[in-house]
């Protein structure tokens, strides 16, 4: 590594420190603001108690926060350090020396690359292990409400119910669990007043839980196959565990709207088998979203750093301004594009996740081309 690269390293990683303090202090200052009374209304916490709760609950949203801002924090670091070089006229004094500009992007482009493999950690490693505290709601950071759970697939092809399910307590109650065979057609139904997770089991232990178990035969009529099912047959038995892949934090984490986005990839593969039957196309998208928000950061910083690299000392305002409106063009058609579903046309559910890179990915290497160096 040579002095030069030494020299932008520290300029860039400098400005980055910086646009993350300010930009994630910025949301969590807004969303503060917007928020602030769903914090304050317990009336019986104290000014501390509702402090530590604030604090419990942006501390793990740092992580969220990071992940959406990565790629404008990417964008604004390397912009802000190019158009430093150019008013201070080192731009100039590089190119006197016989250096192509192209050698003062490289120690940015390859930083960038490093800071997007951080992004990647963050979001299949760090997210996924807090997933539940990510989901929580501003006036529910303890999960004290409960909410009804409504045919969850588990596994073995079951649907899971339950009137109730309390968070903090981890328990269910009024349990409805229906199992299927491999047609679909319910093989035993398991009702329980209460149901308690074992985190050391895995396993929901169930509280006056019976199993009536069904046997389905072929038969002419319905009245035949009503008739096939004789007193032995249809046993109600008691039963007091049920062996679960819904946990407690996953039941939690299902409440969120966005809680798909909190998963790890090996995790949102396991689900796309689980909801097979009920289509798979929403896993589809956010995988393929995955793997091409790098690209797509890197692309926004191609289309970005050419209107501050330049052997003439263009004005910054100008040189930002352009700079903000085609990557601001790029960052909206990214967001209609990964908004839509295509798969309604009989188009792959994947496509929307790559036609932004399809789009602007040869207009960045016009760009990067295009610097007269």
């Amino acid at each position: 590594m040579k002095i030069i690269d030494r020299y932008i390293l520290r300029a860039f990683l400098t400005n980055y420190l910086i646009a993350l303090a300010v930009m994630i202090g910025l949301y969590i200052v807004l969303d503060l603001f917007v928020n602030l009374d769903e914090f304050t209304k317990i009336q019986s916490d104290t000014r501390a108690q509702t402090f530590t709760k604030i604090i419990d609950y942006y501390g793990y949203n740092l992580f969220l926060y990071f992940s959406q801002l990565a790629g404008t924090i990417l964008l604004v670091a390397a912009c802000c350090t190019l158009a430093r070089l150019h008013r201070t006229n080192e731009l100039t004094a590089i190119l006197a020396s016989g250096t192509s500009l192209y050698r003062v992007a490289a120690p940015v482009l390859l930083a960038s690359l490093a800071l997007n493999a951080v992004w990647f950690f963050d979001q299949e490693v760090l997210i996924p292990r807090f997933a539940d505290k990510l989901a929580r709601k501003h006036g529910d950071i303890e999960g004290r409400n409960s909410f009804a759970v409504w045919f969850q697939p588990d596994r073995d092809n079951s649907l899971v119910s339950a009137a109730q399910f309390h968070p903090r307590a981890r328990e269910m109650r009024g349990v409805l669990i229906m199992r299927r065979d491999e047609n679909s057609r319910m093989s035993e139904v398991i009702r329980a007043d209460r149901a308690r997770w074992d985190e050391e089991r895995r396993l929901w232990h169930l509280e006056r839980g019976r199993r009536m178990k069904f046997v389905n035969r072929p038969s002419e009529t319905s009245a035949g196959a009503a008739a096939a099912l004789t007193e032995d047959e249809l046993g109600d038995v008691p039963v007091q565990e049920y062996a679960s892949d819904l946990t407690p934090k996953e039941l939690a984490l299902q409440q969120a709207t966005l809680w798909t986005s909190f998963l790890s990839l090996p995790e949102i593969a396991r689900l796309q088998e689980r909801f097979a039957e009920s289509g798979t196309t929403e896993f589809i998208k956010i995988k393929h979203k995955r793997l091409t928000v790098i690209l797509m950061n890197m692309i926004m910083l191609c289309l970005g750093i050419p209107f501050f690299l330049n052997r003439e000392r263009p004005s910054v305002i100008v040189a930002g301004g352009q700079c903000l409106l085609v990557c601001g063009l790029c960052y909206v058609i990214t967001f209609l594009c990964q908004s839509v579903d295509l798969s309604v046309l009989g188009l792959n559910p994947a496509l929307p996740a790559w036609l932004p890179v399809l789009i602007f990915g040869p207009v960045a290497v016009v760009s990067m081309d295009g610097i007269k160096t």
